[in-house]
């Protein structure tokens, strides 16, 4: 089946002619399908100029008129002017125009006025139209690319949301990124408002509601893994600060990628104080899907019915898959039930032993294999993974299913409070998550959970250092070991300290008529026995002559 196309300027005469011949043919046959498109003098030349070029004719004109087949598309058949145009309707239906040339006119002028009023329209309609801002960075990502087209269907936030994409990439992709521009308005979906490209961080975040930040900071070659946190921590501070001061304050942002996402998340929370901490989340959907993708593998089912794995702890690092809740619905065994009937993942396995073993290295080894069979980076089940994460963070879960999802902790199982951990949550249509908080877990997994948090820690610790442990302070004047055990001989005299203050009545070398002669060296020790004294060297000193009772000192 074809259609005819009529374009020409809103007050063009003869544009109204052959219009009014398309409308009474559209009336009268129908097979005949017409598509009409109406310019104004300003829109109009550079509307054919661009048409024309596509198309490869050369038309200079009002009106344009073609004829193209509405099943197979194409650049179509071009028909001329409305001269041409007469002759084809004439030729095939029989069809002539009586129009005079003042009816023509008088036409022409109404559709100019209509014209005019429903752009008019359109544009009141616009102004009152506020579309969700959502800002997309490292936009010339393959996972970017991937994700525009869902999230412009209305598939992820509802079918009667409009959206303004912006995509926020460096100078260097601005080219490219043009092209991803034109691609998304070619689209054609109703609900796209407005593709911009946009360099500047604080001109893409100002004022946006939903913030994905695909950025990948890659670890160059033999650099230390606390120089590659301490690159990352500066990046995303800074992405922190700036939403911070510009985003909407309920904005929603989301980490995802292949990055320390935990640890970044938690910067941003440092430096983000405006944005509630509920609206800071790191992607888990990835690796949850990875892992339900090798359980799918091992039982022969889809996936998509493997239900309620949860993947703790830190995303892209060390974390712990949880089959032990898993179900999985569709299992092909002995028993059979309704779309809602499930079984035990871990009891359909039926080995411990490979859970704890392959299993991880299946799952930690799922993207390379599939990398390394499309021979480039793996991007659509990324996106199709955010895509997926976003419509439940917007519209919430399933009924009675959980996902991970790596959010600011508040103690839950154990964990410091305000760590980022990827933890099983529920999500609520009105915009909300709640972590699932009554798992019982095994003293194996809550081993698994502190090893987990141990790694975190120490990744915080890279830019929050703990504090060093303040030395014991000696008192005044103490020189004794405090682990000496001191005994005292009742009989032996003890030296003066050169620095011992001497009771009131005494003077430094009269006391009570008697002279006695010190030894200055602070080293030895002077012992009284039979009037003899003796240093622990066994040197002898000098003996002290006691005066006698009247004998004066001269």
């Amino acid at each position: 089946m074809a259609k005819v196309v009529i374009a020409g300027r809103a007050d063009c005469p003869y544009f109204a002619r052959v219009e009014l011949i398309g409308d009474r043919l559209s009336k009268n046959l129908p097979d005949f399908k017409l598509h009409k498109i109406i310019k104004t003098d300003d829109e109009w030349e550079k509307w054919l100029d661009e048409t024309c070029n596509v198309r490869g004719w050369s038309h200079r004109k009002s009106p344009l008129i073609w004829r193209e087949l509405i099943d197979r598309g194409g650049k179509g058949v071009l028909i001329g002017g409305a001269n041409e145009f007469q002759e084809y309707v004439t030729g095939y239906y029989g069809v002539q125009s009586a129009m005079t040339s003042d009816d023509m006119t008088k036409v022409a002028e109404e559709n100019k006025v209509t014209k005019t009023e429903v752009d008019e329209e359109i544009e009141t309609h616009l102004a009152l139209s506020q579309p969700l801002a959502v800002c997309i960075t490292n936009a010339s990502s393959p996972v970017c690319y991937n994700l525009i087209n869902v999230i412009a269907s209305g598939e992820v936030f509802g079918e009667s949301t409009e959206l303004a994409i912006r995509l926020c990439d460096s100078e260097e992709k601005r080219e490219y990124l043009s092209g991803v521009e034109m691609e998304a308005y070619d689209l054609a979906h109703g609900l796209l408002r407005d593709v911009k490209i946009v360099c500047d961080v604080r001109e893409a975040f100002t004022d946006c509601s939903i913030i994905l930040l695909l950025d990948e900071l890659e670890m160059q070659e033999e650099e230390p893994r606390e120089e590659w946190l301490k690159r990352n921590a500066e990046y995303f501070t800074n992405y922190a600060s700036v939403i911070n001061e510009v985003a909407a304050k309920n904005a929603k942002v989301l980490l995802a990628g292949n990055g320390p996402l935990n640890f970044n998340a938690c910067m941003m929370l440092k430096n983000a104080p405006n944005i509630p901490r509920q609206n800071i989340v790191a992607h888990s959907r990835m690796v949850e899907n990875y892992a339900k993708s090798v359980v799918g593998d091992r039982l022969s089912v889809n996936p998509s019915g493997v239900v309620d794995l949860i993947v703790w702890g830190n995303i892209n690092s060390k974390h712990y898959i949880d089959v032990t809740k898993a179900r999985v619905h569709g299992y092909d065994g002995a028993i059979w039930g309704p779309p809602s009937y499930s079984v035990s993942a871990q009891e359909m396995i039926h080995n411990d032993k490979w859970i704890e073993k392959e299993y991880v290295e299946l799952v930690e080894a799922r993207r390379s294999t599939v990398e390394a069979a499309l021979g480039h980076p793996a991007s659509m089940a990324h996106a199709s993974a955010v895509a997926t994460t976003l419509k439940h963070w917007t519209n919430g879960t399933p009924k009675g299913q959980m996902f991970s999802l790596g959010v600011c902790s508040e103690g839950w199982y154990g964990v410091p409070e305000g760590l980022v951990f990827s933890y099983p949550v529920t999500m609520q249509p009105k915009g909300y998550f709640t972590v699932v908080q009554d798992i019982d877990l095994s003293e194996d997994s809550k081993k698994k959970l502190e090893d987990v948090v141990q790694e975190l820690t120490q990744e915080l610790e890279v830019m929050f250092p703990p504090p060093c442990p303040t030395p014991p302070v000696e008192e005044a004047g103490q020189t004794e070991d405090p682990g000496q055990v001191k005994t005292e001989d009742p009989g032996q005299v003890k030296p003066e300290d050169p620095g011992q203050v001497q009771p009131e009545g005494e003077d430094d070398s009269k006391q009570d008529g008697q002279t006695e002669e010190k030894t200055e060296d602070p080293v030895q020790e002077e012992t009284v026995e039979g009037g003899a004294e003796k240093t622990q060297e066994g040197e002898d000193v000098k003996q002290e002559t006691q005066p006698t009772e009247g004998e004066a000192t001269s």
